[in-house]
This record gives structure tokens, sequence and C-alpha cells, in this order.
């Protein structure tokens, strides 16, 4: 995780290789495709004291962020962590979407900008080069672990937020591989699969962020 998958993705040794292929017709990537509900198995969290296997941990991924560089959702790791979660297609593009979360929490009277109606196919044409058979995102959590909170009185209640990393295993969004940290629980890196148990159109259920409660 620790370098920019686009820089090797879109080196003109891969650039190259696509342009000798015979497959001319390859559509652009989707990102609504990753719009579902997944069934996660996570041998990090299934370890940990107190969690029943009879539990479903999830993520459900719902739209775009408005400023179109992110997908919105939620994660549950019951019994764990329940979080919500945003993915982008870079570091810097993840970077300036929870900047805007985290800005819009702590100045609640902050001006909205003016911002045009770029219409639809704009929106999600941030994610067309995010294909290469594998399409890849940025993950970033933020919500209150289980061992975090009963660490502290409610008063106290601390939000945190990690990095995480999805890997889809086609432009389906089938089937995924993750990443996941957590300082709390001492995870790094700690390995997630996922698999799609339904799709979605957009959705505009309400997802918050952090302590502010910012909806995305």
């Amino acid at each position: 995780m620790s370098e920019d998958w686009q820089e090797a993705a879109f080196s003109s040794r891969h650039m190259h290789n696509r342009r000798g292929s015979s497959n001319k017709s390859a559509k652009p990537f989707d990102v609504r495709k990753t719009f579902g509900s997944y069934s996660l198995k996570c041998s990090a969290w299934q370890k940990l004291d107190g969690v029943s296997t009879d539990d479903d941990a999830t993520l459900e991924l719902y739209r775009l962020t408005e400023n179109g560089e992110g997908v919105v959702g939620g994660l549950a790791l019951p019994g764990v962590l329940k979080a919500a979660v945003v993915l982008a297609a870079s570091r810097a593009s993840l970077r300036r979407v929870v900047d805007g979360f985290e800005e819009e929490g702590s100045n609640d009277d902050a001006e909205e900008e003016d911002e045009e109606d770029e219409g639809e196919h704009s929106r999600f044409e941030t994610f067309e080069k995010n294909s290469f058979r594998s399409p890849k995102f940025w993950l970033r959590w933020s919500g209150v672990p289980a061992r975090s909170k009963a660490s502290k009185s409610l008063s106290e209640e601390q939000y945190e937020t990690g990095l995480g990393y999805i890997v889809f295993a086609g432009n389906d969004c089938r089937k995924f591989k993750a990443t996941i940290n957590c300082s709390s629980l001492n995870w790094k890196d700690a390995p997630v699969t996922g698999h799609k148990i339904a799709g979605r159109s957009e959705s505009d259920i309400s997802v918050t962020w952090g302590k502010g409660e910012v909806e995305m």
C-alpha cells in the first residue's frame, strides 16, 4: 500500500501492452458496479473474543460522494466495529474527500461552494481509468471500535479512522480481496475477502462521518 497503484497500472509499458491487445472493444469501468451488499470474511475479526460465528460481517456500498471522487458505504464487523466507509481511486482523491468531510464537521457554518451540474456522465468519469481488469480502491473508515469504546467512558468515546485497500476480481465487482488497519485493535493490513450477495442502484441511505456526524 506504500505506492500509488495508478503509477504502476498506467505506466508506458502497460499501455504499450494494451495497445497490442486485440480487445479493442473493452468498455471503461462503471463504478456503479461496486454498489451493493457484500458478505465479508476476516480472520482477524473472527479470532477476537466475544465474536460469534453466527454474525455476518458486511460491506454496503451505496453511491458516489457529492464531488464524484468517492464511493460512500458502511462497514459492519459485529461486536467489533461499525463504521462509515469511503472508497477512492487514488490516495490523492481519498484525501480530498475525507478532508471535505472533516472540514464540514469542524465548521458547520462554512459557506457552500457553488458547483455547476456536470451531468450524470461526468460524475462517473473519475473512475473510468480504474479498469485494468481488477479495479482497485483506497479505503478509509471512521467509527468507534468496540475495544476502544469499552476502555473509555461514554463521554470520552473516541472516533478512529483507518486505511484499507480493495482489489476487485473483475469489472463486474462480484468478489474482492482487501486489507484493513485499526490501531486500537492492533490490525496492520488485516486480510479481508468479500463477495457480493446483492447489487443495488444508487441509494440515498444516510451515512455520517466522524463525531460531527457529517452527511456523506
